[in-house]
């Protein structure tokens, strides 16, 4: 009994162990900033908004600002990547209760 124990628990902690290291919910709001550069008018006024309430942890206030500046910007495919992790990781820091 003790044998099917070990195997079990070693690989239980395991998958903690790798859960917990892959979950990067950091938000680099400078990484954000350099990724739109050239952008000017209401999409940066609302990114900023987003940018300024995160750096400030006031991520219900960043998301709403976020998405709309997610539908005004025209973007590549690696901005559109930062800005939906940026807006994934609001959403989920948002949700947390504190």
């Amino acid at each position: 009994m003790k044998m099917r124990i070990i195997p079990f628990v070693v690989l239980t902690g395991l998958v903690c162990v790798v859960a917990v290291g892959c979950s990067n919910s950091n938000i680099d709001t400078a990484k954000v900033r350099a990724a739109f550069p050239s952008i000017d008018g209401d999409a940066k006024a609302q990114l900023e908004q987003a940018l300024a309430a995160i750096d400030a942890s006031n991520y219900v206030a960043a998301v709403k600002p976020l998405e709309k500046a997610a539908y005004e910007i025209k973007m590549d495919k690696t901005q559109r990547n930062i800005l939906e992790d940026t807006l994934k990781k609001a959403r989920a820091k948002a949700a947390q209760p504190k």
